[in-house]
């Protein structure tokens, strides 16, 4: 059995696809009670991906309403032309469009830079237990955590428990530091 990261990618978008509206509401709910409680309150700035709902992504306006609760920064990517990410500030009032790839984006400019970010939600099909990813396939959020501060908290969303090991994993490919699934939270974070 092939167990690098196009295999998990195909395996994977395939189980999301299965889900059904109700399995995501609820599955999302036992990760937003997770989300809660983790080491994050005494952080500012926050990155939070707006879920696609054609992706089956996990849900995360309850996240965005408990940040804004908080009284945090919050801020979301646009993606440009030449296949980089660009991070606007949002808040209860920014009104989101749809872009090519049927991904809501924030309709406003106010730019926040990778530096200033203290802790980013990642998006992701599967997740192994040594903290590597599998995304989409197309990089951005590698180049975009590039970025961030060594110090910035790198946390995944996943419907679906971890994998033993993703094979074909570079040196451009940035691990999280934490991944929240319905079941727990797991943490990778060595120092």
């Amino acid at each position: 059995m092939n167990n690098d990261k196009k295999f998990y990618r195909t395996k994977f978008q395939e189980f999301r696809m299965k889900l059904l509206k109700k399995e995501i509401d609820s599955l999302s709910d036992k990760i937003f009670s997770l989300v809660k409680k983790l080491p994050i309150n005494k952080k500012e700035t926050f990155h939070l991906f707006i879920s696609s709902e054609e992706k089956r992504e996990v849900e995360t306006k309850r996240i965005l309403s408990y940040l804004y609760s908080l009284n945090k920064i919050v801020a979301t990517s646009k993606i440009l032309a030449d296949k980089d990410l660009m991070h606007i500030l949002i808040n209860k009032k920014t009104r989101f469009v749809e872009n090519r790839f049927k991904i809501l984006e924030p309709d406003s400019t106010k730019e926040i830079l990778p530096a200033e970010i203290e802790v980013v939600f990642i998006p992701l099909l599967c997740f192994d237990k040594h903290g590597n990813r599998v995304g989409y396939g197309g990089g951005y959020y590698d180049r975009f955590l590039k970025k961030t501060r060594r110090s910035c908290l790198k946390i995944g969303l996943s419907f679906f428990e971890p994998v033993d090991f993703i094979k074909g994993i570079s040196k451009t490919d940035i691990t999280l530091d934490m991944c929240v699934t319905p079941e727990k939270i797991y943490n990778f974070r060595t120092d």
